[in-house]
C-alpha cells in the first residue's frame, strides 16, 4: 500500500535522525561539562540582573555571601577570564536569602519589611533600587512575599540565561550533526531513496525502531552519559542504517560536481534535523509508529473469487 510505504520511509528517516541526535546531544553535554559554559552564562546573567557590568559591586557581594559562596570552591574574581569554578546553578531561594542578607544583615524587625525599606533607600544603583522598591510596595509588610518576589525576579533572568544556553547548544549540535553527517555520509536524500527502493531494508529499520521504542519506554530520547553515547553508537552498528561511504570513483567532472552538491545538501538537511533534538524525534517516532499501526490492518490481499 502506497501510504504505508511512505510512513515506513518516514519511520526509517526519523529513527536515523534520533540515533544521530542522541550522539550529537551526548557530545554537546560533554563539551558543556568540560567548558562549564553554564557557570559563565549564570555569572553574565547576574551582572545584567544586578546592573553590575564589571561584576565588582553587587555581583561580588552576592558570590561572597554565605548562601552562594558555599555552592562553589574558591573565591569570586570578576576580572578572571576562567570562571569554571563558579556554580552552574543557584537555587532561587538562596539568591533571595542572600539579597535580603546583603540589604539588611542586622534587620531586627523579624517578619517586617521596615529594615529593608531603610536599606533600599540607601542603595545607589538606581535600577536595583527601583526594582527592590517595586517589590517592597507589592509585599507591604510581608517579608515572605518580598522573598518570593526576589525569587521570581531571579527566575525571570534565569529563563533568559537558559535561552542563551539553548541557542548555543542548538548551534553546537547543528555543527556536530553536519560533521557527523559528512564523516559517516548520513545523506538524507540518499537515505530516503534507499529506503524507498529497498523494501527489506525498510522493513528491517521499522522493526528496529519498534524494538528501540520497546526498550526505551518514556525515555524521550535523552542520553547524556558516556555510557549512553557508547550504546547509541552500537545501536547504529547493529541496525545497519543506510549510511556510510560507497563511492563510485568512475565519474566525470559533471558527475563529481553533482555528487558534491547533493552530498552537501543531504548533510545540511541531516544537520538541520539533528538540531531539533533527540526528544523531538523520539516523540515523532512514537507518533508515526501509532499511525503505522492504524494503516497496516487495512493492508489485506484481495479476496479470491469463490469457485462455483
Amino acid at each position: 500500500m502506497f501510504g504505508s510505504e511512505i510512513v515506513d520511509v518516514a519511520i526509517g528517516m526519523i529513527f536515523t535522525y534520533l540515533l544521530l541526535s542522541l550522539i550529537c546531544s551526548a557530545l554537546n553535554e560533554l563539551i558543556e561539562r568540560n567548558l562549564k559554559n553554564r557557570a559563565t552564562d549564570l555569572e553574565k546573567g547576574l551582572r545584567e540582573l544586578l546592573n553590575d557590568p564589571t561584576g565588582t559591586g553587587w555581583v561580588t557581594k552576592l558570590y561572597n555571601h554565605g548562601m552562594i559562596n558555599g555552592l562553589f570552591k574558591g573565591t569570586y574574581d570578576p576580572t578572571a577570564s576562567d570562571k569554571t569554578n563558579l556554580p552552574s546553578y543557584i537555587p532561587s531561594r538562596n539568591f533571595a536569602l542572600a539579597m535580603l542578607g546583603l540589604l539588611a544583615p542586622d534587620n531586627p524587625a523579624v517578619g517586617s519589611t521596615v529594615g529593608f525599606r531603610e536599606a533600599v533607600g540607601k542603595v545607589e544603583n538606581i535600577k536595583i533600587k527601583n526594582a527592590l522598591s517595586a517589590m517592597l510596595n507589592a509585599a507591604g509588610e510581608d517579608v515572605d512575599m518580598l522573598r518570593g518576589s526576589l525569587e521570581n525576579w531571579f527566575n525571570s533572568t534565569m529563563d533568559r540565561v537558559s535561552g542563551w544556553y539553548k541557542r548555543r547548544s542548538q548551534l553546537i549540535v547543528f555543527t556536530l550533526g553536519f560533521i557527523a553527517a559528512a564523516a559517516m555520509n548520513v545523506n538524507s536524500a540518499s537515505i530516503a531513496n534507499d529506503l524507498w527502493v529497498h523494501k527489506a531494508q525498510r522493513d528491517a529499520l521499522v522493526s528496529a525502531s519498534q524494538g528501540y521504542l520497546g526498550g526505551h519506554p518514556g525515555s524521550e530520547g535523552q542520553t547524556t552519559q558516556d555510557a549512553g553515547l557508547t550504546s547509541t553508537i552500537k545501536e547504529i552498528e547493529n541496525h545497519g542504517l543506510p549510511i556510510g561511504w560507497n563511492i563510485d570513483w568512475h565519474r566525470d567532472l559533471q558527475g563529481w560536481i553533482f555528487f558534491g552538491i547533493t552530498s552537501l545538501f543531504g548533510w545540511f538537511v541531516t544537520a538541520c534535523a539533528v538540531s531539533l533534538g533527540a526528544p523531538f524525534w523520539f516523540d515523532m517516532l512514537n507518533k508515526f509508529i501509532v499511525v503505522r499501526s492504524t494503516i497496516k490492518p487495512h493492508e489485506k490481499s484481495p479476496e479470491e473469487k469463490s469457485k462455483n
